[in-house]
């Protein structure tokens, strides 16, 4: 029998093309079927996507397009085009809403059309009125492309490349047919599914076919985690793949053991990723060379003995830092609190209270009147007493100007040095006598004495309105008539003079050793 020649666009084109709008005149006919005798088409792909929507919409505007039905056995009607709005009237039935029991159709003439030619026009009708996701669009090709070959079988000749009759019927352009099959043929059910969901785009789908199974299997666990796969990043992601394949092992394992692994760190991102891992830009390289190595949760088993071994070494360095830093902070706070003990000292030497001295030094420089309040004034007495000292700390007088230092020095009558802890002596000897008629010395310093027969007697101290000495001699009886005094230097090497523990006690009892914080 001769073969029919065909022109698919004016096989298909006009008579399957458009469904034509609402009209009664003419060969088609409206005929009101009840919708429980309307079957679906077992052939229909479609998603029915958006039902309540559109029942909203038929309850407020009507049915706007009647439902193109071909006739079965038995009384019954298979839709041809109108699967969703059928779907809407019914769920409006169920509503309540009983006057859609009845749905307007179009009965189309099929005597003759073969069951190919049948599914072309559902494919036809349906196509042409809704948009149309990628997944739907690659179904509709590829049952297209095995209706025409069925069609081809039963005696219909297509000229030229199937292909393009395809890319015709369909309205595609070949690039994206092409797209098309590699998705339908290379994308493993697990993205398919998602890809069917329109959950992922069709750059996506056709970047992830392009990739090997185990890849695309790879991906897909690192997607549940959270990775973000999308179009061009999947590319990325496969080159990331393909240089965790290409490490060598330097153990002499025929491929890395450990890229799995490095695979997780990289899609994980559970902290920040070193090149030998990352092979998105790069080459990846094997963890041995990695800065990482010893700190990496990820990091390959044959170095577990290496990695154990520095772990331990520096437990004992982080130990030996730690107890080095803390005798550092330990000696700095005896530093900063022996600083407030020697001034504390001084202030106690010059009877006086901590916020009487500070008003002393302060209270010529009215802008800085708060440097004597009551709160300052508590803050330095908790000093004087090594409370609150950290290792934070500073000494007495590390946060004073030159000038304030100097101002202190003079207001308790001490050397600067004394208060820097240069000097241990407040009043360091200076080997000039002074004349006890223009300066009395201050009480509890041991001096040298002189008398006005030129008699000089040392360890002589002030107690009061008069001088003493221990042990008692001879000199005693002239000490009312010195003339001149000077201050001893303090005794090397811990000495004392002799009498000062006589001193001391005597000092205590008149509670001249103290003054009010």
């Amino acid at each position: 029998m001769a073969k029919k020649t065909v022109d698919i666009s004016a096989m298909l084109g006009k008579q399957f093309a458009n469904v034509p709008k609402l009209d009664t005149s003419g060969r088609e006919q409206i005929q009101y079927i009840d919708i429980d005798l309307i079957d679906d088409d077992p052939n229909n792909f479609y998603e029915l996507s958006c039902i309540d929507e559109l029942a909203a919409n038929i309850e407020l505007c009507g049915l706007q397009q009647p439902i193109r039905v071909r006739a079965g056995e038995g009384g019954r009607y298979t839709i041809v085009s109108g699967h969703r709005r059928r779907a809407a009237l019914r769920k409006l039935v169920e509503d309540g809403r009983t006057e859609y029991q009845e749905a307007p159709c179009i009965v189309e003439q099929t005597e003759g059309a073969s069951a190919a030619m049948q599914e072309l026009r559902l494919i036809y009708a349906n196509a042409d009125t809704r948009h149309l996701t990628s997944a739907e669009q690659s179904k509709q090709v590829e049952r297209v492309e095995a209706l025409l070959y069925q069609l081809k079988e039963e005696g219909v000749e297509f000229p030229g490349r199937m292909r393009d009759h395809v890319a015709e019927a369909c309205k595609l352009s070949k690039s994206k047919l092409a797209r098309l099959k590699v998705i339908r043929e290379k994308l493993i059910p697990l993205w398919a599914a998602l890809y069917k969901k329109d959950k992922i785009n069709e750059d996506t789908a056709y970047e992830l076919a392009r990739l090997s199974e185990d890849y695309q299997r790879k991906l897909y666990d690192a997607k549940q985690d959270g990775l973000s796969v999308y179009g061009n990043g999947v590319e990325t992601w496969g080159k990331q793949l393909a240089a965790l394949d290409a490490i060598a092992c330097p153990k002499g394992e025929q491929c890395c053991t450990n890229a799995d692994n490095m695979w997780q760190r990289v899609t994980k991102k559970q902290d920040w990723c070193s090149k030998n891992c990352d092979g998105r830009y790069g080459k990846a390289t094997c963890c041995k060379g990695c800065p990482q190595l010893y700190s990496c949760k990820f990091a390959c088993g044959h170095f577990a003995e290496q990695i154990a071994k520095h772990k331990a070494e520096t437990k004992v360095q982080k130990k030996t830092e730690r107890e080095e830093q803390k005798a550092k902070e330990a000696a700095h706070i005896s530093t900063v609190a022996a600083s407030w003990v020697r001034f504390s000292e001084a202030r106690k030497a010059a009877k006086m209270t901590t916020q009487f001295f500070l008003k002393q030094v302060y209270a010529q420089d009215k802008d800085r009147s708060y440097m004597y309040d009551s709160w300052r004034a508590k803050q330095w007495a908790e000093k004087e007493r090594g409370e609150g000292i950290t290792d934070s700390s500073q000494c007495f007088a590390d946060d004073l100007s030159q000038a304030d230092l100097v101002r202190m020095a003079d207001v308790l009558g001490c050397s600067v040095d004394y208060l820097l802890g240069h000097a241990d002596d407040p009043k360091p000897f200076t080997g000039k006598w002074k004349s006890a008629q223009d300066e009395y010395p201050d009480e509890g310093r041991f001096l040298f004495v002189c008398d006005a027969f030129g008699c000089i007697q040392p360890s002589v101290y002030c107690q009061g309105d008069y001088m003493d000495a221990t042990p008692k001699s001879v000199a005693n009886e002239h000490l009312k008539h010195i003339h001149y005094w000077m201050y001893q230097p303090a005794l090397p090497g811990g000495m004392t003079h002799n009498g000062q523990e006589t001193l001391e006690k005597l000092m205590h009892e008149r509670g001249a050793d103290d003054a009010d914080a």
